[in-house]
């Protein structure tokens, strides 16, 4: 480990900063995914940062001598230090103590210690090293894959505006809630190649909302999906949308846009008025620059069952 003596009070500073965004601050629930993702990484760099210091700490003491002695108590504290603040958030706040983040936490540990650490282990343990490095570079890839994937379809959502959703690329699903309820269809299609399957259970509401996407549906007057229903008898689909301003409001139902359509077997083409979308919340105008949600469920089904979903755009 380098020992230059600007290296500890860098690393102290570096501490401070960034200890009090485990508890202040972070992506809100509508927050777009990548910004999520790049903040989740923070738990990375932040412990990439402390296991340096810490082992600086402990060498210039020459407290820990062997290298595998320093490995784990590094690692233990660095268990013990992240686990400590879930704990903590979970009292400020209520949330559940996330396992990911502990995870993290010990993924920037390994990372310091193949990177930058490197503490001496002698040359009949180099082969371990390299291994060691190879190990950590592909955990550190999959840490970073949602965010890289975020990024590369929230670009293809601007590109493809004003169409919502079309199926036709990978990532496009995670613009879903509930992702696991979709699984890519290219038996029964509308459009393109692919559609999805929505999984539906027996709850009293079981739907999908489309969650990420450009929000600024001014200038459109229609919103246009297609929606097939294998079953013989009819069904009644719920079309549900909402602006930013819907939670200031209580989330009320008669603050957001409702309607109901009525499936036939087969490919439904649904359309909904924009202008009725802009005029639905009781006493205001829906903020149409700021659309925040879209979602289509069903009511109390007696069986599981499934629809098929395709090209959801806005024309004008």
């Amino acid at each position: 480990m380098k020992n230059d003596t600007y290296f500890p009070l860098i690393f102290i500073v570096l501490l401070l900063i960034g200890a009090p965004f485990f508890f202040i601050g972070g992506p809100g629930y509508h927050s777009t995914r990548s910004y999520q993702s790049a903040w989740d990484l923070g738990h990375i760099l932040y412990f990439f940062i402390l296991s340096c210091w810490l082992c600086g700490f402990f060498q210039r003491r020459n407290i820990l001598r062997s290298p595998f002695a320093l490995f784990f108590s590094t690692v233990g504290i660095v268990f013990i230090v992240g686990f400590s603040i879930e704990v903590l958030q979970h009292i400020k706040s209520g949330r559940s103590p996330g396992v990911f983040d502990v995870l993290r936490n010990l993924l920037g540990c390994l990372a310091a210690f193949a990177f930058f650490i490197q503490p001496s282990i002698g040359g009949r343990h180099l082969h371990l090293q390299v291994v060691f490095r190879g190990l950590v570079l592909v955990l550190l890839a999959i840490a970073i894959w949602p965010l890289s994937r975020s990024l590369m379809d929230e670009h293809l959502a601007l590109r493809q505006f004003p169409v919502l959703a079309d199926f036709e690329t990978p990532f496009e699903r995670y613009r879903w809630v509930n992702v696991q309820q979709l699984r890519r269809e290219k038996e029964k299609v509308r459009h393109g190649k692919q559609a999805v399957r929505v999984q539906l259970s027996t709850a009293k509401f079981s739907g999908i909302s489309l969650f990420y996407f450009p929000g600024d549906w001014r200038g459109y007057g229609t919103l246009h999906c297609s929606v097939y229903n294998p079953l013989e008898a009819g069904l009644v689909l719920n079309c549900r949308i909402h602006d930013t301003l819907h939670k200031e409001h209580g989330s009320e139902f008669s603050d957001r846009f409702n309607q109901q359509f009525f499936l036939r077997q087969g490919w439904n083409d649904l359309v909904v008025s924009l202008e009725k979308v802009k005029n639905a919340p009781k006493g205001r105008a829906m903020d149409m620059e700021h659309i925040e949600g879209f979602g289509l469920f069903v009511v109390q089904q007696a069986h599981p069952m499934e629809l098929y979903l395709d090209y959801i755009y806005l024309s004008e």
